[in-house]
């Protein structure tokens, strides 16, 4: 396991390494990535955008189809909490408490009915995507604190960032404290850790893992942690190869 964890660390310096190197590539290519993780992470649950509702929804123009006007709300929305979870990685000790969970959840959900302020849920949704067991409503509260806690022990703070975010996603899934985008604020916790860690690139579990990650909810957090370490290793494999065609694409371009 150390040696995997050695291998992501290494290529993740190699990457950083690059992308400074090449400002304009750089560009390029977290803008994509940017892309591909919202759409990935509205895919697994189960709400799926095209690339082009993507992308208008993010140019920040108003949109004529009302139709759309909820989705470009939860689209933007979504762009701005991944701002905020990259801001908070700058700081020198992220507060991973309440406070943050709760800001999460309500960026998530601005200017959306029902979801624009964060309450724990109050009861025991019979219609959900999830399908592990997760805590009753009078516990939410004191096991998200309790998980929370554990963020700022010794051993949480000694352990490898990959295994801080698995242990901080699967155990924030258990408590599952909203009824809407528990998933979300859980999956952007873990990318903060890992920002704050150094790493350039977030955790993307692709939607054709989506059974995958559900399952890996219903048992340890090794297993996560395992899907975890898949996706970015992925992302890295898909980094890699970018930046070794670029010369051959700019050559092209060039002539």
């Amino acid at each position: 396991m150390r040696t995997r964890y050695v291998d992501i660390d290494d290529r993740m310096e190699d990457l950083a390494d690059r992308l400074r190197t090449d400002p304009e590539l750089e560009q390029d290519f977290l803008s994509k990535y940017e892309l591909s993780w919202l759409y990935h992470e509205n895919a697994l649950e189960g709400v799926v955008y095209s690339g082009q509702e993507l992308a208008t929804a993010l140019d920040g123009a108003p949109l004529a189809d009302a139709t759309f006007v909820s989705a470009l709300q939860e689209i933007r929305n979504h762009k701005t909490a991944l701002d905020l979870v990259r801001e908070e990685a700058l700081a020198k000790k992220p507060k991973l408490n309440l406070t943050l969970v709760k800001r999460l959840y309500e960026v998530l959900g601005q200017g959306i009915d029902g979801r624009s302020v964060a309450e724990f849920r109050k009861d025991m949704p019979l219609h959900r995507a999830y399908f592990h067991d997760i805590a009753q409503p009078p516990k939410i509260q004191p096991l998200l604190q309790k998980l929370l806690d554990a963020c700022e022990t010794a051993d949480f703070k000694t352990a490898h960032p990959i295994q801080q975010a698995a242990k901080l996603h699967h155990g924030f899934m258990q408590v599952f404290p909203f009824t809407e985008n528990s998933g979300r604020v859980a999956r952007l916790l873990a990318n903060l850790v890992l920002f704050h860690a150094g790493y350039r690139l977030p955790v993307i579990i692709h939607a054709t893992d989506r059974q995958r990650y559900y399952e890996s909810l219903r048992v340890p957090e090794a297993t996560l942690r395992d899907l975890t370490m898949e996706a970015l290793d992925n992302a890295l494999a898909q980094a890699e190869k970018l930046f070794a065609d670029a010369p051959v694409r700019r050559r092209k371009a060039a002539r």
